[in-house]
């Protein structure tokens, strides 16, 4: 079987490159249906039937699920032809699939057929001859899938054993040191490693651990979707935990993890987790690590199972120094240094270089709670169900101790003020964010006075804070009549605005927007900015420019956004600054023809004619009507 793909595609390969191509689009859901389209749909196919046809794609599209795709065997004749095409990767038996796809050829183009391992609907004939040709080629196909698949499934354990022996080879797995064993186990759970992962779960052995296929399918799974894999399996493979060991001998190894996405049952509150897995060496020699029954149950962790963990374990208490150990100290010159590199930190796409500047010093208990702490504060910034976006707002400091308040701007709730303080203090290293990251309720001297003032930040900021949000924003007081930006530099504005709301990076999509009036602009700028993200993250395609329209003071740029059941059209109103152009976001202007949205376009539009003269908001506003019409038709 490995040698019939390189003689069937000595001859035919035009075809198998087609049919793969095919597969791929019909996985991806953007294959072309129609007549004259991606396939050899013929044109007099009735509506009923080409909708059975795209339920079929749809479900094939799942058959095909990831993985790649590979031609293998091949059968031509004449103008027809047929190709089996695999998915491979990955080791499960279970996951292979084998499909069959039936092309024609018109003119000098193959075509695949729109239904697999069929002939149907490509209007090639029914001529008796003709007719002979097809039912040997659909035969061949269906035959031929079994026979493969069945091939292909007898070499993965082969193949698997291959693949862990290149990257762990037996005798360097008989070799290793008991305590390199679950160490070298951990490193490929964190780089997903999957067949060194394999290979220490017993892949090597023999005769292979019992229930194989669960261990097999429970460590693919976790590696291929480290971010989104479920517990425990999520606490070894998410880039995003910290995992340190804390126990160790021939016969086990403990490791204490700490999750910034929170703990079951409690979401919003991260706590340190304990993963004991057993180690043994087998008559052969080979090591062998043995994970608890959970890693490889079916059913979904008990929500309340990490409460259940004793957090008096002495294990517990060993965590914060090898946390250090792992994740040296960085203490810094001065507080401000400090808060740039907290700023920096709270920002970064792992909680390392929170770490590092957090003192882990002193009491063990305290220790614990600042790495706890210090987790909710960086999971809440990187949560994949809400985008936030950290901004710096008061600092104080003294001769040894220093505090800043932050802003946690949410998307999701863009008028809600959660202000957050994070504590430092001196050391004779330098600066550090305090052991505990926040003070007890007995605080003292200069350590009192940054409670005191941190208690007072939420009232100084009720009324302002918006403003600061926009400090990466441009104010503009006054709109610069007769200067409309060049119609390239608009288009590619609102191109760059598209890119940072889909990414939902807020401090790059608000560097590119100007706003107009201290008082009615702020709330109005990061309202409009949370219902852009929010939408564009729940767009199924990404939005694109339509139209451009250049006028005195105003370029306005139409974009088709999919954030719904139907397409909207918001148009951006492009205006010049100091800083060049940019978009006024806060005057929220859609195409749409709902009765709603003229209502709301009115309102943004009287809005604007309240901050600036009236024939610059008229201007915008006829530019608009007649953009909006032209899109229309």
């Amino acid at each position: 079987m490995l040698a019939l793909p390189l003689v069937a595609l000595a001859g035919p390969r035009e075809p198998a490159q087609v049919a793969v191509e095919f597969l791929y689009k019909v996985r991806a859901g953007k294959l072309n249906l129609e007549p004259g389209g991606d396939t050899a749909l013929t044109a007099n196919t009735d509506e009923a039937k080409r909708r059975e046809i795209a339920r079929r794609m749809e479900r094939n599209a799942s058959d095909l699920g990831n993985g790649t795709l590979e031609a293998s065997t091949a059968k031509l004749d004449d103008n027809l032809a047929a190709v089996l095409v695999r998915k491979v990767g990955g080791f499960d038996p279970n996951r292979l699939r084998v499909f069959a796809v039936a092309l024609v050829k018109r003119g000098e183009t193959w075509l695949p057929a729109p239904v697999l391992a069929s002939f149907d609907n490509t209007g090639v004939g029914y001529a008796p001859g003709l007719r002979k040709r097809l039912d040997s080629l659909e035969a061949w196909m269906l035959e031929q899938q079994v026979v493969e698949l069945d091939a292909i499934q007898q070499q993965t354990t082969a193949r698997m054993r291959q693949a862990i022996a290149a990257d762990l080879p037996p005798e360097t797995l008989r070799q290793l040191e008991p305590d390199a064993v679950g160490q070298r186990f951990l490193e490929a759970c964190a780089k997903q490693q999957l067949p060194v992962m394999l290979g220490l779960l017993g892949g090597l052995q023999p005769q292979l651990p019992d229930a194989w296929n669960t261990r097999l399918q429970a460590a693919e799974a976790a590696a291929a979707e480290p971010l989104t894999v479920k517990r425990p399996w999520r606490l070894l493979v998410a880039p995003d935990v910290l995992r340190s060991v804390v126990d160790q001998d021939a016969a086990s190894i403990s490791v204490v993890c700490l999750d910034p996405t929170g703990s079951p049952g409690n979401p919003t509150q991260p706590q340190l987790e304990l993963v004991e897995l057993d180690l043994s060496k087998k008559a052969d020699g080979l090591w062998q690590v043995d994970p608890p029954p959970a890693f490889f149950t079916t059913k979904d962790s008990h929500p309340d199972a990490a409460a259940d963990v004793d957090q008096d374990d002495k294990r517990f208490a060993l965590y914060p120094a090898a946390l250090r150990r792992s994740i040296p100290a960085q203490p810094l010159a001065s507080p401000t240094e400090a808060v740039k590199a907290l700023d920096q930190a709270l920002r970064a796409p792992t909680m390392q270089p929170l770490i590092a500047i957090l003192d882990l010093d002193g009491s063990n208990k305290t220790a614990r709670l600042g790495c706890t702490r210090a987790a909710g504060a960086w999971g809440a910034l990187h949560d994949p169900a809400c985008v936030r976006h950290p901004q710096a707002l008061g600092f104080f400091a003294t001769d040894s101790v220093a505090a800043a308040s932050f802003q946690y701007f949410s998307v999701r709730e863009p008028d809600r003020l959660d202000l957050r303080v994070f504590f430092f203090e001196k050391s004779d290293a330098g600066w550090q964010l305090l052991a505990g990251l926040q003070p007890d309720d007995d605080a003292e001297g200069n350590l009192l006075a940054a409670k005191t003032w941190a208690d007072g930040e939420t009232k100084r900021w009720a009324d302002t804070w918006r403003t600061r949000c926009l400090s990466n924003s441009t104010h503009l007081a006054t709109p610069f009549a007769g200067n409309a930006p060049p119609e390239s530099e608009a288009r590619s504005l609102v191109a760059s605005w598209l890119n940072a709301i889909r990414a939902g990076n807020v401090a790059d999509a608000l560097a590119l927007t100007a706003w107009l009036d201290p008082e009615k602009s702020p709330a109005r700028v990061l309202r409009n900015l949370g219902y852009e993200i929010s939408g564009a993250r729940k767009a199924k395609s990404a939005a694109a420019v339509i139209a451009v329209a250049h006028g005195i003071t105003w370029t306005t740029v139409a974009v088709r956004a999919n954030t719904g059941d139907k397409p909207s059209q918001p148009v951006y109103p492009v205006i010049s600054t100091p800083a060049g152009p940019k978009i006024l976001i806060e005057v929220d202007l859609f195409a749409n023809s709902e009765r709603v949205r003229e209502f709301l376009n009115e309102h943004a539009l009287g809005h604007l004619r309240d901050l600036v003269n009236a024939p610059t908001a008229d201007e915008l506003g006829d530019l608009f009507k007649q953009q909006a019409q032209a899109i229309a038709h």
